[in-house]
């Protein structure tokens, strides 16, 4: 099956007292290139998201947004720097003891002095951060493997259509030459004999001449293996692995025959089926770029 290369996924899910989400955008681009924006408490777990990513979508140029959204709360706790406390209680008792001074030193005088009391993060070990990122990330992947599996479908259905419009003119084209052929001959018999009045020509290498000129012509071959083509593109968007390169390198091959049909077959009714052909490698050409 044949997938778009854009396409947009998201999924979010409750972290702590926050709401984490995670968006997954990709549009066309010749190879595999992520860009991925995690916050702060989540930076760790970048190069995962990445491999993960990586190994469900084989092209395109990703974007991966992962927010969390909401204020902190059970993640976050207060602090209690005690040595620093500790330190602070012995300095100024010193200092009332030098300066002779009466009381002793309060605790709304201590939790006031700078680094006494602070907020810090609750710590979270990677793995864990990791498994409860990787379930919502998994259903952002599902999600825009979805959305490019249905436009893919749509995409497919297209290009097999053009495919049998081009097996229709290449099956006019194998209809024709047997007859072009013989047409070839007939006018070439009919020259032949024209000459051959004319005592000085050298008939055995006329013939000869006569017969590369009927093989130049022939197409036969190139019909074959353009046939042969086609069969092979129909099987590829069938296929159940990424095939959008195999595609592109094919149509090539198919152009190649094309041209090499049109060029060979002096025939006016072989030339316009082959431009019908051309026309639609074309079109088809346009909407490959668009697969994984």
């Amino acid at each position: 099956m044949l997938l778009s290369m854009t396409g947009y996924g998201r999924a979010e899910a409750p972290f702590d007292a926050q709401r984490l989400s995670i968006e997954i955008r990709s549009v066309n681009h010749r190879f595999c290139e992520i860009s991925a924006r995690l916050p702060r408490l989540l930076a760790t777990l970048e190069g995962r998201v990445r491999e993960r990513i990586q190994a469900k979508l084989s092209r395109g140029k990703i974007y991966v947004t992962v927010s969390l959204d909401g204020p902190e709360g059970d993640d976050t706790r207060l602090r209690v720097n005690e040595a620093a406390a500790t330190r602070y209680v012995q300095a100024l008792r010193e200092l009332k003891k030098k300066l002779d001074l009466a009381g002793d030193v309060e605790l709304s005088t201590i939790v006031g002095l700078p680094e006494v009391l602070a907020w810090e993060a609750a710590e979270h070990s990677e793995d864990d951060l990791w498994q409860r990122t990787v379930a919502v990330l998994d259903r952002a992947i599902d999600d825009i493997l979805d959305m490019k599996q249905r436009e893919g479908a749509n995409l497919s259905k297209d290009l097999l259509e053009r495919v049998d419009a081009i097996e229709t003119a290449l099956r006019q084209v194998i209809d024709r030459v047997p007859a072009m052929l013989g047409s070839h001959r007939e006018r070439l018999s009919t020259r032949l004999a024209e000459v051959a009045q004319d005592l000085e020509f050298n008939r055995n290498r006329l013939e000869i001449e006569m017969v590369l000129f009927i093989d130049r012509t022939d197409c036969t071959e190139e019909c074959v293996r353009l046939n042969s083509h086609l069969d092979q593109f129909r099987q590829l968007v069938d296929a159940p692995e990424p095939a959008g390169r195999k595609l592109n390198f094919l149509l090539q091959e198919m152009n190649r025959e094309a041209n090499t049909i049109g060029s060979k077959a002096q025939d006016v009714s072989i030339a316009r089926e082959v431009i019908t052909i051309k026309e639609e490698l074309e079109r088809i050409r346009e909407q490959v770029q668009n697969f994984e």
